[in-house]
């Protein structure tokens, strides 16, 4: 790490990829920038943080199945789109405490394969009262319009799609759809349902400012197991309040890592929010850092050999007294 004053090459990259971006020339500065870095992985990550879009895109890409000549059957992939759409729609209602609301979602074809980018719309603030901030209790948060939860609503998608397949040694999502709004889920199911139908292999890519770019992928298997776990309703629901160290991060399936002191082994867990995953992200970049947190914990109840099985959803996250120097904007602590 460098000394005092001195930036590392991927500080020195970002200042200067923010500095290209607010020129007048920005795509011819930006593109020579990206052009130095095609060789160096940590530059090609610092690029893919800096670019990424205000506002949350996921894009997928359909094979298998019966896609051929980057076609496949318009009625199913119809119900596919629509789903999706309703997916998002009704995560940001529920979330809004909302009876009706517009559907701004977007969506761009794109070349190659059956491939659809799903856009929110872009964030932008308010001044009234009328939506409340997911991160509610922070006095100086921004109160964002509806735009700014649709682009969770995608995050939380892409977390849903990378964690579907059936693995003995995951139990993350569980609570990852427990986590949805129950009309959210149901939009889902109709969408995993016509992936299993037409065999069809997704993979893509999830982009936002602040939460990266990372891929996303799911198999026509893991789609069969995903709509038999969203029918599911039979949960016991905890609440737990705990101390420990965060142990890793995975930006890829919106997952962490947690060592609890009560706890004699370290367990995964997802996000209430994706603003729940950003401050784990920056709490993260101090190894084994102290924090005391809130988890609601999901245990499987007549389900045969899953009954019984847990999974964790982070609530809320802070550095412990000692970290007091080091602290981060807090939504709201354990009590």
């Amino acid at each position: 790490m460098p000394d005092g004053d001195e930036k590392s090459l991927e500080e020195l990259f970002r200042a200067a990829l923010r500095e290209a971006r607010a020129d007048a020339d920005s795509d011819l500065l930006v593109g020579a920038l990206l052009s130095s870095a095609v060789d160096t992985p940590s530059l090609q990550l610092v690029a893919e943080e800096e670019l990424a879009p205000d506002a949350a895109e996921l894009e997928l890409h359909l094979d298998g199945g019966d896609v051929r000549d980057h076609a496949t059957n318009a009625k199913s992939f119809g119900v596919f789109v629509t789903s999706m759409a309703d997916a998002s729609k009704e995560y940001a209602k529920s979330m809004l405490r909302l009876g009706a609301m517009s559907a701004p979602l977007r969506i761009a074809p794109g070349p190659g394969s059956v491939r659809a980018t799903f856009i929110a719309p872009m964030p932008h603030e308010r001044a009234d009262e009328r939506h409340t901030p997911l991160t509610a209790g922070v006095t100086d948060d921004r109160v964002w319009t509806e735009s700014d939860v649709y682009s969770d609503s995608l995050w939380a998608i892409a977390n849903v799609f990378s964690n579907a397949e059936p693995e003995p040694d995951s139990a993350a999502l569980d609570g990852i759809i427990q986590s949805i709004p129950f009309r959210a889920r149901t939009q889902l199911r109709k969408v995993a349902e016509q992936v299993a139908a037409r065999d069809w292999q997704i993979t893509g890519r999830f982009q936002k400012q602040g939460l990266g770019s990372h891929g996303v992928s799911l198999t026509s298997r893991g789609a069969k197991h995903l709509a038999e776990q969203l029918a599911v309703q039979d949960v016991h629901r905890t609440q737990w309040n705990t101390s420990g160290a965060i142990t890793g991060h995975r930006w890829d399936k919106g997952l962490m890592f947690f060592a609890a002191d009560d706890r004699a082994r370290t367990f995964a867990a997802s996000f209430e929010s994706s603003d729940l995953e950003q401050r784990v992200a920056q709490l993260a970049t101090v190894e084994d850092r102290r924090v005391e947190a809130r988890f609601t914990i999901y245990t499987a109840i007549g389900r045969g050999v899953d009954e019984g099985r847990r999974s964790y959803v982070l609530e809320a996250i802070y550095p412990t007294v000692a970290d007091a120097e080091l602290d981060l904007p807090i939504a709201d602590r354990p009590v």
